[in-house]
């Protein structure tokens, strides 16, 4: 009888250790998400709604064909008017490189405009969440006038042209224009502006400023740099676009870093789903 004392003393430890466990993981990933995890699972949803939204919208933005290859035709004519119609040279720079080069050309231009915006957004807001809402928003406003873009210039691509000596690089690819969701959802005639930019600018900017460690801040600051030669050297934007894009990146932030709050401190409310103070109530 007195060896079954311990064993009956010991029962209870063994169920009490994977409790403490359990807690232990649950304590540490609170800790880890700023606001919880139905704020993250929110915060996801609500960004994964406002790329949808904004790709269904691309469908009907598709605009004539005819207009979009006559609006290229325009942009081609103000480079040259500039003197900045210089695509043609950075793709065949690319080609007659290493291959790795164009590869990393190819691999930008798909995974920036979601992969990458995926993955910043996540961690500004597991490691920055005071910067994670003015970045979230910037984004937002920036498909919302790159939507407009659309709307009111149609723009057919560089790739459309090959008589003029472009090459769609991806054409060959595993994952390309003609690739399942991509070529339902993508529009064909977006290229002005380049949302590619925005997006690069905007998480450019803010790498360099929230990143701790000099190589990154770096590397953030040459990101953009890369998503706009990625964009040409794939003859998927002209070099007018990216200039549009930077632009449209720059409205996108006064907006939201300097008129919306303005608008909050005169007492007019934002929308609860896009004010930072409700985002964790």
């Amino acid at each position: 009888m007195a060896a079954r004392t311990p064993m009956r003393e010991a029962g209870p430890m063994m169920l009490a250790i994977p409790q403490r466990a359990a807690a232990t993981g649950a304590a540490r990933l609170r800790s880890a998400l700023p606001c919880g995890p139905r704020d993250l699972v929110r915060q996801i949803v609500i960004v994964s709604l406002f790329d949808i939204a904004y790709e269904l919208s691309r469908v009907l933005a598709t605009g004539g064909r005819g207009t979009a290859l006559a609006h290229a035709r325009s942009v081609v004519g103000a480079e040259r008017s500039l003197g900045i119609f210089r695509e043609l040279s950075v793709q065949r720079f690319a080609l007659d490189a290493p291959g790795i080069v164009m590869d990393v050309a190819n691999w930008t231009y798909f995974n920036a405009q979601f992969t990458v915006t995926f993955l910043f957004l996540l961690w500004a807001y597991l490691r920055h969440t005071d910067r994670y809402w003015t970045i979230r928003n910037t984004v937002i406003a920036a498909d919302a006038i790159g939507l407009i873009g659309y709307l009111a210039y149609p723009t057919a691509p560089p790739r459309m042209f090959p008589r003029l000596g472009f090459t769609d690089t991806l054409n060959g690819a595993a994952v390309n224009h003609h690739s399942g969701a991509i070529a339902s959802l993508a529009n064909p005639y977006a290229a002005m502006p380049s949302l590619h930019t925005a997006y690069a600018l905007i998480f450019g900017v803010s790498g360099v400023v929230l990143a701790r460690r000099w190589w990154a801040r770096g590397i953030w600051a040459l990101y953009p740099g890369l998503v706009v030669f990625s964009i040409v050297a794939t003859a998927n934007h002209f070099i007018l676009d990216a200039v549009v894009g930077a632009a449209v990146a720059l409205v996108a932030g006064t907006i939201t870093t300097a008129v919306l709050p303005r608008r909050t401190r005169s007492g007019r409310n934002r929308p609860a789903s896009l004010t930072p103070e409700r985002a964790c109530s």
